[in-house]
């Protein structure tokens, strides 16, 4: 006993160090392990790689839609012949932010306008063989106009058959089709409808036409989050617009009519504000002319009454000084009366028109006022979409605030000078008149009338020239932008056309993998040596390959050469393991469960020792459910242990010779017992045991499997080496720490292990199992049998 303990103590020790090599992940093992199942393999990328062939030709690749513009700057506008007059007068626009203007692009007003231009809130759509739903935008043989909404348009749907060129069928509820003419107008729960039919009708005569109807708000906040307004360059004022659709021809669509409702609000915004500094030119020159008609009338007057045809040459040079004076005043009143117009603009909230600036030179007040007319404008534009008690007014209400403060305290300073210039005007032409006292009173007088007639005239000439050089700028409106490329359709990558098969090879490779890793899984198994050697500390003895065969005695058959010369292997391994002791030797071979080959590896091995001139027997001790006697094809009548153990034979009466076997003999079961445990409790076993050590070489005991019944261990205390018998890829681990707790109790004596049904390659271990014998084979069968052919068990390889 302490030289066994010594070698299961040396055991430990190999087993540790060798569990410290096998934590290196063998990865030529676990590929070895997948590859064995290739056929799984290769009908899932079948699968999956046709499936994905069939999504690119069903699903349509989205195309990506682009144009792009270039927005206005400054420098383009002072270059520009046609906006002189709007300079001379202060209302040339300030340049525009391009910030600003991504943001009016990408605005819900202009989008929704879009929404409406081209009734996509209409979707018009037929299936088809190999697509569902084929969209029919711009190919639709109807086009559906709603007369009188009534309520909410989301959400409704029907299907209508093209019957003829003039009739269609709606299908109502319950699938029933009733008939109507084009030009029938229809009620329903949303509104009065009606369909109209287009060039296309003839082609769709007896198809199914699905007409889909969605609330245009929504159908304006998808686009609006789908389109992407880009800076292109932060250097330059290049905008890019972008645009995803399956329908290529939609996208452009899209964008395109952005672009033009764009340009039509710029320009509108323009004409806007040409139109009121001509309404406020029209206004004066009305004012003018009365009064230029009134100083004309006078002097006309004047002279017919007092005769005069000519002035004095007297007065001419105090005329001249009277009249500079006065033109120097009259330019005061003027821009005091512009300075007036702008106080009553800022008084009054509610006016966004900016007033015009005609005379003031100061161009910070110019600059200001615009800035005041710009967010006027904005809050207007806000207005439409938002209530004026939302929080995002503050922001514009706070500048708009800011900049009236600023306007009135630029005015005021303005003012104060003006009112000063004006009393000092004033004062000079007291004296100027009182220099002139001697000049005769007619012609003081003639003087005074034809200087107002002559201020009235130049300031009549002067608003009607500029009236004439704003209306031809208004004719010829700039636009805030210029479109560099209209819509266009980026191809998509040839890339992106594979990803649907990249997808499929990636889910053919990934789910066999899956697949074969959860089936083991599941199946908690015991695969390879590590597995044992990772739980036990019990030695190996051998290992044995699976080759299916008809005939389980394979020591003889020259078709399984490396399953024979494995069990010879096992024979060899074995005289050592008795220390190389030539007589009466006791093996005992049991296993957990059954079906692990603990008899075919008893029987086999049996073979094996009588074909070596050892005289054997083999024992048929699993009582309950022999299988040696069927093996080695005895008869199973004969009397046998539990004969002898009933005292009902001797030990000479219960020997069968094996015909096929020479040095072979068997022991068989013989009658079934009832108490098979208590039957080997009888010294008798011993007696036998004894008696068989002097009469044979080796004596090979089957027994049953030791987790079930206690049969082996009764026996074990009778026997010199106990072979464990483990099946790969059937035995569980979950009887590892069983077989490491019979071991430790020291049950069975030189306890090994014998790793059985080693399949080669379909657990990615054992796979030279078998490697090489075919050099040494005649047999052709044998010789293909060991072949490396990766078709060998193709079903098994599922």
């Amino acid at each position: 006993m302490p030289a066994q303990q010594s070698a299961s103590s040396r055991n430990k020790g190999n087993n540790k160090a060798n569990n410290i090599a096998d934590e290196v992940i063998d990865f030529r093992e676990i590929f070895a392990k997948y590859l064995y199942h290739w056929p799984l393999y290769l009908l899932l990328m079948v699968i999956f790689c046709g499936a994905g062939y069939v999504v690119t030709k069903i699903i349509k690749p989205g195309y990506e839609i682009k144009a792009s513009l270039v927005m206005d700057d400054s420098k383009d506008n002072k270059s520009s012949k046609d906006n002189a007059a709007l300079e001379q007068l202060d209302l040339e626009n300030p340049p525009k932010v391009v910030e600003n203007e991504i943001e009016i692009l990408k605005s819900r007003s202009l989008i929704s306008k879009v929404v409406y231009d081209l009734k996509l809130w209409v979707n018009y759509s037929r299936d088809t063989k190999l697509v569902k739903h084929e969209d029919l935008y711009g190919k639709s043989p109807v086009n559906f106009e709603i007369l009188k909404p009534q309520g909410l348009l989301d959400g409704h749907e029907f299907e209508i058959v093209i019957k003829d060129k003039n009739t269609f069928l709606l299908k109502g509820a319950g699938g029933k089709l009733k008939e109507f003419h084009f030009s029938n107008t229809l009620i329903n729960s949303f509104g009065t409808w009606k369909l109209v039919p287009t060039s296309n009708i003839s082609k769709y005569i007896g198809t199914t036409i699905n007409i889909e109807i969605s609330d245009p708000d929504l159908v304006a906040n998808t686009y609006q989050s789908g389109i992407s307004v880009t800076l292109a360059d932060k250097e330059a004022s290049t905008v890019e617009l972008s645009y995803t659709d399956q329908l290529p021809q939609r996208g452009r669509d899209v964008i395109n009519d952005l672009i033009t409702r764009y340009d039509e609000a710029a320009r509108l915004e323009k004409t806007n504000l040409t139109q009121n500094t001509l309404d406020f030119i029209d206004n004066r020159l009305a004012s003018l002319k009365g009064e230029l008609a009134q100083a004309e009338g006078q002097v006309q007057n004047f002279k017919s009454s007092n005769g005069i045809t000519d002035l004095s040459k007297q007065s001419d040079g105090f005329l001249q000084t009277a009249q500079a004076n006065d033109r120097d005043l009259q330019t005061v009143n003027v821009q005091l009366g512009v300075i007036e117009s702008i106080e009553n603009y800022l008084n009054s909230p509610n006016n966004a028109n900016a007033p015009s600036t005609l005379g003031i030179n100061d161009q910070g007040l110019t600059s200001l006022i615009q800035k005041l007319a710009d967010l006027s404008q904005e809050r207007i534009r806000m207005l439409a979409n938002t209530p004026e008690t939302n929080p995002v007014f503050d922001p514009i209400n706070s500048q708009i605030k800011s900049l009236r403060s600023a306007i009135k305290e630029n005015i005021s300073g303005i003012k104060s000078s003006l009112n000063a210039q004006k009393r000092k005007l004033e004062g000079y032409s007291s004296k100027v008149n009182s220099s002139i006292k001697d000049v005769p009173i007619n012609d003081r007088a003639l003087v005074g009338l034809e200087r107002t007639q002559t201020l009235k005239e130049n300031l009549y000439t002067y608003l009607l020239q500029k009236k004439e050089e704003i209306g031809l700028s208004y004719a010829s409106t700039l636009d805030n932008a210029r479109t560099v490329d209209s819509a266009y359709v980026v191809p998509p990558k040839g890339a992106k056309r594979l990803i649907p098969l990249a997808a499929g090879l990636a889910f053919g490779l990934f789910m066999p993998t899956v697949i074969i890793f959860g089936r083991n899984s599941l199946k908690n198994r015991i695969i390879s040596s590590k597995d044992i050697t990772k739980a036990v500390s019990i030695p190996i003895l051998g290992e044995l390959t699976f080759e299916k065969s008809k005939n389980p005695i394979v020591v003889h058959d020259k078709a399984r050469f490396a399953l024979a010369e494995e069990f010879r292997t096992l024979r060899t391994k074995l005289h050592y393991l008795h220390d190389k002791k030539e007589k009466g030797r006791v093996t005992l071979l049991t296993s957990s469960v059954s079906n692990e080959g603990k008899s075919f590896v008893a029987t086999n091995l049996a073979v094996a020792l009588a074909a070596s001139g050892r005289k054997t027997i083999i024992l048929e001790m699993d009582l309950r459910k022999p299988r040696v006697s069927a093996i080695l094809d005895i008869p199973q009548d004969h009397a046998g242990i539990s004969n002898y153990l009933n005292g009902e034979a001797t030990e000479t009466k219960i020997i069968q010779k094996s015909e096929l076997y020479p040095n072979l003999s068997i022991m068989s079961r013989g009658t079934y017992d009832d108490n098979p445990s208590e039957l080997l409790e009888q010294p008798s076993t011993g007696i036998l045991l004894n008696w068989l050590r002097e009469n044979y070489d080796d004596i090979v005991i089957d027994t049953p499997p030791v987790s079930i019944v206690t049969d082996a261990i009764i026996v074990s205390r009778l026997v010199d080496v106990t072979l464990y018998v483990i099946r790969q890829g059937y035995t569980s681990k979950a009887m590892l720490p069983f077989i490491s707790n019979m071991e430790e109790e020291e049950h069975f004596p030189k306890l090994n292990i014998v790793f059985n049904g080693i399949e080669k390659g379909r657990y990615g271990y054992g796979g030279y199992a078998g490697y090489g014998y075919g050099d040494y084979v005649e047999d052709k069968k044998a010789k293909k049998r060991y072949s490396k052919s990766i078709f060998n068990n193709f079903f098994k390889r599922f």
